[in-house]
């Protein structure tokens, strides 16, 4: 096709480059508007995913965040400016997945006012990293953030039993350190009340995690860092009028209705390999839209894997199952280059320009409504996790064993190589067995799963495996840290056509920290170490059901050179 053509819409922020499926595009932006698709959308018609409602009619309430939650702001910025003149310097949020990585985008992306609190994420079970941020911080002068839509999620109430503990053996008032994000009826409301929490925040329950970033979930984080979070809204609000205005007009110009026909069809087409590539100042918006688009589209044997840290100096890679989606700052000229290989490459992908930072929060609401038309074209319901609870199940199962006998069943490994412990589900032999399973591999994906610390040492080291990992495998290799992934690309490997190759790596741990079976209490039955352990355990045991190949690779604490002497197995 000559490239002149291959541009297939242009507008101020979107380009889409289709090529040979511009007209597929096109057929089903008229077969959307043929059957309805805007006007049932906004009148929450569950027919367009599922004869069932359930989880479905209940999980629309984020369309219209950016305008309802308007009537929030003050309440939310007054609370801000309270902490900032109580003294707080620190907001460490605790919780998991979608509803928590909206904050890392906020506080990474969006220009922050001076004289706010420096905002963390902590959404681990590995004690080295807990007590890593631990001492990073002044704890008379932190606020914990504990995010939870049910207020049960394990890793989040543990994390808010320990830190209570801890600010227990400092202050009287610990409670005043604590407030709480979640759903009316939550246990967590009766813990906050219980224990004195400075506030509470109660959330639509209409809305799933993964599509809360302009909720309470995202903003109360964003407002404690500095965010203007009326500016913040104000910019989604276009996209929302737009969507309306598509309504009554010709919508196959709407860039949100363009970008979820575009992610329809290819997944539909097989071109189910998402490659990312950012601008630089825009790179942590991927953690959020992976966690989107995998949780959303990865179930009932179909899904899209997203990747990202796609390196732009080797963009785009081979593959006809890939498509890209270019997510550049407007003016970013170190982009250019990347699109012209992609259009010389015929590897169809969409350019989304941010005008500013600032202007993210349109590209929350845009990714959200995108991927939900995906998934009505994928014959899927976005909004579940039907997959997600098996790995919680078995993890939880294997807490009550280790309570009862005080350890796990033992396994019997494959085989050891310097201090390293190999086991899997398909009895891999030697280091040069499980090189040639990935060198041969030619459909589906690999996935590194590291539950271990993920400081910026462990984090390099794992990138450079993967790179290594890379260089002999023909398919695309992820990486992700448990047990975060779980609440998020989780979904996906267990819910998809089931090609995925999967390389749990789990670290021991030089320290440990006892969880508090009750909030104030000091009595303890396991650690963090312990709830680490039990949750790769019940991945494994999941991914293993699932029939997904996957090997166990068992470090010893110190991990960095541990990841790098696995690295090493991989080499030519």
């Amino acid at each position: 096709m000559p490239k002149e053509n291959r541009t297939s819409f242009e507008s101020v922020n979107y380009r889409e480059y289709a090529g040979d499926y511009g007209n597929l595009i096109e057929s089903k932006l008229f077969e959307l508007e043929r059957n309805q698709f805007a006007e049932r959308f906004f009148c929450c018609d569950h027919l367009l995913w599922a004869d069932n409602p359930s989880e479905i009619t209940n999980r629309l309430g984020w369309v219209h965040l950016p305008e309802e939650m308007l009537g929030s702001t003050d309440e939310i910025s007054d609370f801000s400016e309270s902490v900032r003149k109580k003294g707080f310097l620190d907001a460490v949020v605790l919780g998991m997945g979608g509803s928590s990585l909206s904050s890392e985008v906020f506080r990474n992306i969006l220009t922050l006012q001076e004289g706010f609190l420096h905002l963390t994420l902590l959404d681990t079970t590995d004690p080295d990293f807990i007590l890593k941020t631990q001492q990073s911080i002044d704890l008379l002068k932190t606020l914990f953030v504990v995010s939870s839509k049910s207020g049960s999620t394990v890793e989040t109430v543990s994390l808010m039993k320990y830190f209570y503990g801890e600010l227990s053996k400092k202050t009287d008032s610990a409670g005043e350190h604590f407030i709480c994000i979640t759903d009316p009826g939550s246990k967590l409301i009766d813990t906050a009340l219980k224990h004195n929490f400075n506030k509470v925040f109660i959330n639509d329950p209409n809305i799933g995690g993964r599509f809360s970033a302009l909720s309470y979930f995202g903003l109360v984080p964003a407002s404690l860092a500095g965010v203007d979070i009326r500016k913040t809204l104000q910019s989604a609000a276009t996209v929302l009028l737009e969507l309306k205005d598509a309504v009554k007009e010709d919508f196959n110009k709407n860039s949100s209705f363009r970008l979820g026909t575009f992610l329809g069809v290819m997944a539909g087409e097989k071109r189910d390999k998402l490659g990312f590539i950012f601008s630089e100042k825009l790179f942590h918006f991927g953690y959020w839209v992976e966690q989107l688009i995998a949780e959303s589209l990865g179930k009932d044997g179909v899904g899209m894997l997203p990747l990202l840290d796609e390196e732009t100096a080797n963009a785009p890679r081979a593959g006809d199952d890939r498509a890209y989606i270019v997510f550049s700052l407007r003016g970013d000229e170190s982009i250019d280059a990347v699109k012209r290989r992609l259009v010389d490459s015929e590897i169809p992908f969409v350019q989304i320009i941010v005008d500013s930072p600032d202007a993210i929060a349109k590209e929350f609401l845009r990714f959200e409504f995108a991927v939900a038309l995906a998934g009505s074209i994928m014959g899927i319901n976005p909004f579940d996790q039907p997959d997600v609870e098996s790995a919680k199940a078995f993890a939880k199962s294997f807490l009550k064993l280790y309570g009862e006998t005080g350890k796990f069943e033992s396994e019997k490994p494959d085989f050891r190589r310097k201090g390293i412990v190999f086991s899997s589900n398909n009895n891999i032999q030697s280091p040069e067995h499980l090189r040639s399973i990935i060198s041969s591999k030619q459909i589906g994906y690999i996935s590194i799963q590291a539950y271990v610390d993920s400081g910026e040492k462990n984090s390099k080291e794992l990138l450079s495996l993967r790179r290594q990992i890379e260089k002999i495998s023909s398919v695309p290799v992820t990486l992700g840290f448990g047990p975060r992934f779980l609440h998020s690309t989780g979904q996906l490997h267990k819910g998809d056509s089931g090609e995925g190759f999967f390389i749990q790596i789990v670290s021991d741990n030089a320290d440990d920290l006892h969880i508090p079976e009750e909030i104030g209490s000091t009595d303890s039955s396991f650690s963090f170490g312990i709830l680490k352990m039990a949750q790769a355990k019940g991945d494994f045991k999941s991914l293993n059901d699932k029939g997904r190949e996957i090997v166990r690779i068992g470090i010893p604490s110190n991990v960095a050179p541990n990841i790098a002497r696995i690295a090493q197995f991989f080499t030519t």
